[in-house]
This record gives structure tokens, sequence and C-alpha cells, in this order.
């Protein structure tokens, strides 16, 4: 199976200010998808550090790299460079790239989140990314994620801030990673819980993944209102069709037993 490495970005991780909770999220919705992760390391935000995590990952084997955090626009924001320096090849402004950061600033100042959209050098920087790499649209904040093709791999650097991270990912890498991995089986069922409740739901996903590894388990909305509803999606795959058959049978089991312990099933 496919050797993915998780590389997780940021002084203040180190120091304990914020909890890498990216990385654990990203290693259950890979499992989930057929990747293997062998290693999650926290390098500084140092582009000798990045660089030197960077190629430990691709002699290590990694076929995906997926690294998260500094791609902004301050000063300790040095993830792309570190990749550039990695792999010999420079930063470049990219066309594609500048586009999306004016794109993103005029729309924010439209809606009041900034005063002033101009380009100014640290908004550039945004834009500058290693020779041959592919911007990734970002939905949510005004840093492109990248895409890039190396001879030994091929890397993701996603934001670090989590809701960015998980719509990039959800929109964008996962098509991408299903291909690359190459999974043999890749299977998902939809559970309409009846559960209104997220908050209640998100204690039940959570358990059901730690009972049962390499699943992964998604709620989203089925209605709105007062018939609203949660669906969760459970996602499993591999290269054993009866293997994953049945781990996704007993997730779906697990789950259903789980909710018909809860007080009350409607939530609210």
């Amino acid at each position: 199976m496919t050797r993915v490495e998780i590389i997780a970005i940021g002084k203040e991780l180190l120091q304990g200010q914020t909890q890498d909770t990216n990385s654990s999220w990203l290693a259950k919705r890979i499992t989930a998808l057929g990747g293997v992760i062998k290693r999650v390391v926290i390098p500084d935000d140092d582009v000798g550090a990045i660089a030197q995590e960077i190629k430990a990952s691709l002699d290590n084997g990694a076929r995906i790299i997926i690294t998260t955090g500094g791609l902004g626009p301050t000063f300790d924001d040095m993830t792309l460079a570190g990749i550039a320096r990695a792999i010999t090849r420079p930063l470049i402004v990219h066309a594609g790239a500048l586009e999306f950061v004016t794109r993103r600033y005029q729309e924010f100042y439209e809606k009041g989140f900034v005063d002033d959209p101009k380009i100014i050098p640290a908004r550039e920087k945004m834009a500058h990314l290693p020779a041959g790499a592919e911007p990734l649209d970002n939905p949510v904040g005004t840093a492109p994620a990248v895409f890039l093709q190396t001879r030994q791999g091929v890397i993701f650097a996603l934001p670090g801030v989590p809701r960015e991270m998980q719509s990039i990912f959800e929109l964008i890498v996962v098509p991408r990673l299903k291909e690359l991995l190459g999974a043999a089986i890749y299977l998902e069922e939809t559970v309409n819980t009846g559960v209104k409740d997220e908050s209640v739901l998100g204690g039940l996903v959570e358990e059901v993944m730690k009972q049962v590894p390499g699943t992964y388990l998604k709620s989203k909305a089925a209605g709105f209102g007062p018939a609203i509803g949660l669906e969760v999606v459970i996602t499993a795959a591999g290269a054993d069709k009866k293997e994953i058959e049945k781990k996704v049978t007993k997730t779906k089991e697990l789950l259903l037993v789980l909710i018909k312990s809860l007080p009350t099933r409607t939530g609210g």
C-alpha cells in the first residue's frame, strides 16, 4: 500500500501553544482512503528544518507527503521555501496563484474583513510557489494550497487552520488521492441516524472509529428545520473486498447500537 507522511509545520505546535489536531484528522481520513501513514513529524518554522523533513520523507519512500501550516503572509510562513529548497527548485511568482490571492483580498475587502485589498509584498508572498507547482483553491482563506509532483512522489501543502485544511482536503485533495492511492476497493455507505444534535453524534462517531480502525465516519445534515436529521457517511478502503465489506458492516452495526443506547435519538 502507498506510504504517506505528514509534516505539520509550526513553532506554535512545538511549544504547545496549539494542539496538532490536523495530523490526527488527516491520518484517520487517509487510512480510510487506503493510504498507510508511516510518519508524522513537526518541524520548526525554519526553511532548513522544513527542507530536511521533506527530503527525509522522500528518502523514506513516501509517495505522498502532506504538509500543514506555513502558507500565510507572515515572515515565519516558510513552508513553500522549505519545499523549494528540498527539491532544489526556485520560488517563482505563479500567475494563477497571484490572481487567486488578489481576488480573495478584493472579496474580503468588499465584505469588510480587510481595510485595503492592495497586494503588498507580504500578500504577494503567498503566490511564490516552487517552480512547477500548481495552486489549489482555498474556499475559506487567502492562501492557495499547493500541489507539486516530484520524481519520487507528490506533495500537498495545505493551510494550518483546521477549517481551511479540511475544506480543501475534502473538495480537492480527496479526488486526487483516490487516484494516487489506487486502492483496489473503496466502499462508502450512508446511514441515516435520526439524531439531530451533532455534538451528541460526534462522540459516537469518535468511539466507533476507535473500535474499528481503518474506517472514517463523517456526519452531515440530511435536512433542515424541525425535520432535521444527521446522516453519517462511512468510508473504508483496501485490497481485500471481503475484509473491507466486513469492516463497513461492523462499523454500521456498532454505530446503530450506540445510537440506540442514547437517552433520546432526537437530540436538539
